[in-house]
């Protein structure tokens, strides 16, 4: 497939070898010594990746010196019988990569301690998306948000910049900031500049309106790696109408054309309603042209302002129509192309058993090994692989549950909330889901979203009433909602 297909970085895995060392016990008590420290210094898998890579002077200890060659070995055995890559390629594209320093010890460390789980649960969060801050200049009808102004409970700088001293310390690698409109909070820019200091790295979804061709050249200058940019209409007219104030489809346009000038990542992000349905193809056609780098469609989610538009939430029927298409504009290998909707690797599977598909919300796949990533990663991760901070430091599963307060961080620390929410922990194990969720053939690859689950019935392990094999709960969910009228 093309360059816009992840195909693992080039690495020819071996998936089940892989998945048979990671489920045995002698490799999660290796893992446990790999991933042991000292207070105050780095573990050994990280000294190990630095010595790996030609840094001297790492080990201190008698035991760390004895110890580096069992782990040099385990090391080779992994290159050699399970991805067949050279030393060289490991030392530059991965171990001298910031960002696979925190991927791997989290990894490593959620096996250890968790096991092989399917899905995969992890120690910490491999995504948190952080509403930043509650204003927003605009008057979108589907905000989840219902972002208006600043509240005067957000966390202050001070609050903002130990949130990334927690992040990092769990070894979070990826954090999006959102809102609101993130780039209202003049904050922003520190707090990005901060973690990016980290090693994290970031995501800005953002209305795009703002974005001068100087406030682009400044999001590439703190590190933001991705930017997202909302368009709801390929029709000027009818995006502003949908987003509340006129001339803005211009502004998010030209917002677009400057993240790409300067050559950011970007995205052109759309949530898929009964308001754009027949614009699918203009709004796929719209981001090719504006040479971004992915088309993201958003699964519309009754809550926040959407509540008043719940009738223009998509039947099943229209949603499967929406994930075929998806498919085929994938298949063209313009750009990638992506979705919420947690049903898209199972449409994917079903129209082509052999092609690419979603192995995340965020990344694609092709091959035998994206299988087995999507079935341990895919699917609906609120809860397990992500959760949501809001303005005032509540944390939530998902953003789209923004009702449903699992903790807070001013009165527990992000790790505690993490670790011992039971919402969270139940949405770990989708032996918990009720039907038709819980015995679908195709659980692993989604668990259907839990956030319209929760919206429509309050029920976080209900089922999904968008997926085509839930059509009895979408008629369920429709009566509910007139009866509610």
């Amino acid at each position: 497939m093309g360059a816009k297909i992840d195909d693992l970085r080039g690495i020819k895995v071996h998936p089940h070898k892989v998945e048979l060392f990671l489920s045995s016990a002698s490799t999660r008590r290796v893992f446990k010594l790999l991933l042991n420290r000292r207070p105050g210094e780095d573990s050994y898998i990280e000294k190990i990746a630095r010595r790996y890579c030609g840094e001297k002077g790492l080990f201190g200890t008698l035991e760390q010196r004895l110890m580096y060659p069992l782990f040099y070995l385990l090391m080779e055995v992994a290159r050699i019988g399970f991805f067949k890559v050279d030393r060289e390629f490991i030392r530059e594209q991965i171990f001298n990569q910031p960002l696979y320093l925190k991927v791997i010890p989290l990894v490593l460390e959620s096996v250890a301690e968790l096991g092989l789980t399917r899905p995969q649960n992890f120690v910490s969060p491999l995504l948190v998306v952080w509403n930043f801050t509650n204003a927003c200049n605009l008057k979108c009808k589907h905000c989840y948000q219902d972002a208006t102004r600043k509240l005067p409970t957000e966390l202050s700088l001070e609050e903002r910049l130990d949130v990334v001293d927690q992040l990092d310390e769990m070894k979070v690698p990826f954090l999006a900031f959102s809102g609101g409109e993130p780039l209202m909070d003049k904050e922003i820019w520190k707090v990005a500049e901060y973690a990016k200091q980290k090693g994290i790295w970031l995501a800005l979804a953002t209305n795009g309106t703002l974005i001068t061709k100087k406030v682009a050249q400044q999001i590439k200058e703190v590190g933001i790696d991705y930017v997202e940019i909302s368009v709801d209409s390929a029709d000027p007219q009818r995006h502003d109408q949908f987003r509340g104030v006129p001339g803005y489809w211009e502004r998010a346009v030209r917002g677009i054309k400057n993240c790409v000038e300067v050559g950011l990542s970007v995205g052109l992000a759309a949530t898929f309603s009964q308001f754009n349905f027949e614009e699918l193809d203009d709004l796929y056609q719209l981001a090719v042209e504006l040479n971004v780098d992915k088309f993201y469609l958003f699964n519309f989610i009754p809550t926040g302002r959407a509540k008043q538009i719940a009738n223009w939430d998509p039947s099943p029927q229209q949603r499967e129509q929406m994930l075929k298409r998806m498919h085929s504009f994938m298949l063209e290998e313009k750009l990638s192309v992506l979705t919420t909707a947690p049903q898209f690797s199972r449409a994917c599977m079903q129209a082509a058993p052999e092609g690419p598909l979603p192995t995340s919300h965020y990344n694609l796949g092709i091959g035998l090994s994206a299988k087995y990533i999507a079935r341990y990663v895919g699917g609906c991760g609120a809860g397990r692989v992500y959760c949501a901070l809001q303005p005032d430091g509540k944390v939530t599963p998902c953003v789209f549950i923004g009702d449903l307060v699992v903790g807070d961080i001013r009165n527990q620390s992000f790790k505690e909330i993490w670790r011992n929410s039971e919402v969270l922990n139940a949405l770990r194990d989708r032996d918990n889901l009720k039907e038709n969720c819980h015995s679908c053939q195709f659980r692993d690859f989604c668990g259907g979203c839990r956030a319209r689950a929760w919206n429509y019935f309050r029920d976080i392990t209900g089922p999904d009433p968008g997926c085509i094999y839930n059509n009895e709960f979408w008629k369920k969910a429709k009566v509910q909602e007139k009866e509610s009228n």
